[in-house]
């Protein structure tokens, strides 16, 4: 089986790269979500239940063995090195996944979906990177429509996060998702660039 060319899709909160990601799919590509993968991952990975289990008791995980998020994000978010610790944690865990899985896909592109491509080290894991990005207003916009956090609390994490020049610079190729633009035409084009480095075949 040929190696697929591994291609990580990143941006910051409500930048659109997850309705590029979706895109993806309708297109044949196989898609990993690190975000979903890690939520999995703490509830089925034993080395994860129990390293989480001895940082922060047993308290972590419900009578039914699922995990208890607000427990956990109770304890994480208090403390900057508890994120640390449990980023350390995860996020080796989370690349071994993504490549076991990657190694198993028939297609000749992949792509892995993570806000923290950079931070978490999953650059590492990849071939190239595509930075989905709009302008702060619309990503605050977005935001607030879906998930009802305040603009306060989005403009927070948006500090936390990379800026969008930063990973402008630090990416191969980059998507703008104003929502007037035709993402279509975009992808389309960046399949055509894939092209040039692998024999992935645009879709029909």
């Amino acid at each position: 089986m040929k190696r697929a060319l591994k291609l990580a899709v990143t941006g910051g909160i409500g930048s659109g790269k997850s309705v590029v990601c979706r895109m993806m799919e309708i297109f044949g590509v196989p898609v990993y979500n690190c975000d979903i993968k890690a939520k999995q991952l703490m509830q089925s990975n034993a080395h994860l239940i129990k390293e989480l289990k001895r940082m922060f008791g047993s308290e972590c995980y419900n009578d039914d063995g699922t995990l208890n998020r607000a427990f956990l994000a109770s304890r994480i978010f208090i403390d900057r090195e508890n994120v640390k610790r449990v980023n350390a944690l995860v996020h080796p865990v989370v690349r071994e996944d993504f490549e076991c899985w990657a190694a198993g896909q028939d297609t000749e592109l992949v792509v892995v979906e993570t806000a923290i491509l950079y931070e978490s080290g999953m650059i590492d894991s990849v071939d190239k990177a595509l930075v989905v990005w709009c302008d702060k207003e619309t990503a605050i916009a977005r935001t607030i429509g879906r998930s009802g956090m305040s603009r306060a609390q989005v403009e927070s994490r948006m500090q936390n996060q990379m800026l969008t020049d930063e990973l402008l610079l630090l990416s191969d190729y980059s998507i703008y998702n104003g929502g007037n633009n035709s993402l279509f035409e975009e992808l389309f084009e960046l399949f055509e660039q894939l092209k040039n480095i692998s024999c992935f075949v645009k879709p029909i």
